[in-house]
């Protein structure tokens, strides 16, 4: 007989699961049966307050239970028991289906969300950089600035995820930890709300992020450039360890935010580190991080490195799919970024340059881009907006299109100052806020 409670921490219960035990006895809490499905916050609350962990009932419950199943960061066995291998490719083939919590609609305008969430995100990165800062020089981390500083993106990606990913545009020349820490926890918070997982989730996984870079800054800077041999590669991969040093400092061993840090690096084949853990072995959320990780890895690189354009990475994911990351995750990712994503550099049929300022969630082959330079690569002082979903004509008569997809580096923009045109309250753009 296959076995069909699995034992969860209570961190990692969400609405929809059916608790079947408790780890206190019932009549010490105040819930009137022995058995229930959540059906809201409240009970989720009661819980936590109660219990550390419970056992749920997979097949009673109406959301995916594999999927929220965690690991021991030391030995990388699951805390659950062993599950049958047909309702573990049961779960894979759900996944498809996304592991959803939540639907979320864009509420916010992008020209008013990102002047909304500017000056937060202006703090946010000179918060993290005196966090960095303090990790490698005074070796404290102020992990509850962290926290607070995830919570407020998470905010700001519900309402419109095209807002943050346009502003860590204007950052992307900056090669710092820091700023590659934010830009990967933008793609994750992106990634998770198309996944429509909880704000709770939301946040773990951009608090994991912003994170995950801050035992780097104990390895020695070539380190990161470079890595010659078995020794050295083995040396770089200390940093998940150095990083857990200092988050199990305020969080429990057990906390989520732990176990993404624990096997974000962890890839689907076996071949990541550190415990060389394989497929559903590797707790979802640490799937999802990991792979917004790895994306924005391809896209900048650290020094030294070719960086690939946004197109080249997502070709990259799709050709490897099933191999280092989950093959539905890897399609799920490419329906949530795009080929051409937010702040992405391109060029077009006409041969003019533009930059991807907002993704239409219903057309994002044919997003809005801010024409910066013309056919003779010529800089142009008032970018002009392009809807290609309107399916626009160059000055021949030729259909628009967007011809390839660019390197960040490949042309010198000022990205501060188009900022300010495209967002500067300038009448001549009152288009974005459509």
């Amino acid at each position: 007989m296959h076995i069909t409670t699995q034992e969860i921490p209570v961190q990692n219960l969400e609405i929809g699961m059916y608790i079947s035990r408790l780890d206190v006895p019932w009549v010490q809490t105040p819930f009137p049966i022995q058995g229930f499905r959540i059906t809201k916050q409240e009970e989720l609350d009661l819980l936590s307050h109660y219990c550390n962990k419970v056992y749920v009932d997979q097949f009673l419950s109406t959301v995916d239970v594999q999927s929220r199943l965690v690991l021991s960061p030391k030995s990388g066995k699951a805390e659950a028991e062993v599950v049958d291998p047909k309702i573990i490719r049961m779960m894979n083939e759900k996944a498809r289906f996304k592991p959803r919590v939540e639907n979320y609609a864009i509420t916010g305008r992008l020209k008013k969300e990102v002047k909304v969430v500017s000056q937060t995100y202006e703090h946010i990165v000179a918060q993290m950089s005196a966090i960095y800062h303090d990790a490698e020089h005074n070796g404290y981390v102020n992990i509850s600035e962290v926290r607070k500083a995830s919570a407020e993106m998470v905010k700001s990606i519900i309402k419109n995820p095209n807002a943050l990913a346009w502003l860590c545009r204007i950052g992307i020349e900056n090669e710092a930890l820091h700023q590659q820490a934010i830009r990967s926890a933008v793609w994750g918070m992106i990634f998770g709300r198309h996944l429509g997982l909880s704000r709770h989730d939301l946040r773990d996984i951009g608090t994991a992020l912003l994170l995950a870079p801050i035992g780097k800054c104990k390895l020695p800077k070539e380190l990161l450039y470079s890595r010659q041999s078995t020794e050295e590669e083995n040396a770089y991969k200390q940093h998940i360890d150095y990083t857990l040093e200092e988050t199990t400092k305020m969080f429990s061993s057990s906390h989520q935010v732990n176990y993404i840090l624990s096997a974000y690096c962890e890839r689907n084949n076996g071949r990541g580190y550190p415990r060389n853990l394989v497929g559903n072995r590797i707790p979802f959320l640490a799937r999802v991080a990991g792979l917004a990780d790895y994306y924005e890895q391809l896209i900048n690189p650290y020094p030294g490195a070719e960086a690939m354009t946004p197109a080249e990475a997502i070709s990259h994911l799709y050709s490897t799919r099933g191999q280092l990351f989950q093959r539905e995750l890897v399609e799920e990712f490419i329906q949530a970024i795009g080929i051409y994503p937010t702040g992405s550099l391109v060029k077009l049929t006409n041969d003019s340059i533009g930059i991807v300022v907002e993704q239409p969630e219903k057309s994002r082959l044919r997003p809005r881009v801010a024409v910066v330079r013309d056919h003779m690569n010529i800089s142009i002082d008032k970018p002009k907006i392009v809807s290609l979903a309107d399916n626009p004509v160059d000055r021949y008569d030729m259909p628009m299109q967007i011809d390839q997809s660019l390197r960040s580096t490949s042309t010198d923009i000022d990205a501060h100052e188009l900022h300010e045109k495209l967002f500067g309250g300038k009448s001549w753009l009152s288009f974005l806020s459509v």
